[in-house]
């Protein structure tokens, strides 16, 4: 016998809401009217061309041209075939334009972080040489993997924030460029109070940043051993570590090395470690003692900071700065 059984309607729970619906919107900044494929980041659109997408990266190639991943009962809009990407819309609009745009991107004049960030990450998942290596260059003048290049850098060359060392180093790491890591993890230690190391800091674009426990106990440590190493070896010659042969004053240039000294310490307190940063005023120390004793104090602090430079990578636990060279 069969019964008659009434509707019965599930109601939802009160703390699962419905999925929101994302309208789709058309870039306004890169919509070509003939262009041949469309690309869909977080609900925006992008109306661009085929052909230059394939010739300048081999992903989108091997996804468009060789291996006809754009199936004929696709979805089209305006008789274009349209390809959903998992990138920010943010960045694929930079990484696009980039791509169409000749000029759009130049090192030379560009500053806006978020741009160089996104053609660097997209240009390194789509494999697109001639933007990474452009980007990358940029972003290594600031983050170098030698001193003298450390010297030369201009600050300028990209947006200046709070957060721009820990913002490079997690670029740096999602797209395995290694050989930035160094000199990230030094400005991590010595640009910012040891605060916001463990807590992390906000972005340019509002978003908090925060290193990992492993990359937070390396930068605390780091920053302590680089310190030591400032005062034990780039200012021996003021702290009593370095002998020099033949000073013409010993009384005298004692007597200045102190005072020296005293305005080092009072400048450094327990703050940080500043070796690749301070600027000695070598000028000024000369005229303060003998000329033996400023020759051989700039050489040996010269010489120190240079090996220090050499091994830094180790301070943060980090391999060889050849490893990081050949593996970025």
């Amino acid at each position: 016998m069969e019964f008659d059984r009434a509707e019965v309607q599930i109601p939802m729970p009160q703390d699962v809401l419905p999925y929101p619906f994302s309208p789709l919107l058309r870039s306004p900044e890169v919509w070509f009217d003939d262009g041949t494929i469309i690309l869909e980041a977080e609900s925006i659109q992008f109306k661009v061309f085929k052909g230059i997408l394939a010739a300048n990266s081999t992903v989108f190639n091997d996804m468009l041209v060789v291996g006809s991943s754009i199936p004929e009962t696709n979805e089209m809009v305006d008789g274009c075939p349209v390809v959903r990407v998992f990138d920010s819309a943010l960045d694929m609009k930079h990484f696009l334009k980039a791509l169409h745009h000749v000029g759009y991107y130049d090192p030379a004049e560009t500053t806006d972080f978020l741009l160089i960030a996104a053609i660097l990450r997209l240009s390194t998942k789509y494999n697109v040489d001639f933007l990474r290596r452009r980007a990358l260059a940029h972003i290594s003048s600031l983050y170098p993997t030698t001193l003298q290049e450390w010297d030369l850098r201009k600050d300028t060359a990209m947006e200046v924030f709070n957060a721009r060392p820990f913002a490079v180093l997690l670029l740096a790491k999602e797209t395995g460029h290694q050989a930035l890591l160094p000199a990230c993890m030094y400005l991590c230690a010595d640009s910012v109070d040891i605060n916001d190391i463990l807590d992390g800091l906000t972005s340019i674009d509002g978003k908090h940043l925060e290193l990992d426990w492993p990359d937070k106990r390396a930068c605390i440590r780091g920053r302590q051993n680089l310190l030591l190493a400032l005062r034990a070896e780039v200012f021996a010659f003021l702290t009593g570590n370095l002998t020099i042969q033949n000073c013409a004053s010993p009384q005298r240039c004692d007597s200045s090395k102190l005072r020296w000294l005293q305005s080092l310490e009072a400048s450094l307190g327990n703050g940080c470690p500043g070796i690749f940063s301070i600027k000695f005023p070598w000028n000024a120390f000369r005229k303060a003692v003998c000329e033996n004793c400023y020759t051989a104090s700039h050489t040996h602090s010269n010489t120190q900071r240079q090996l220090i430079w050499d091994k830094l990578p180790s301070y943060f636990g980090m391999p060889p700065w050849e490893e990081l060279v050949k593996s970025s």
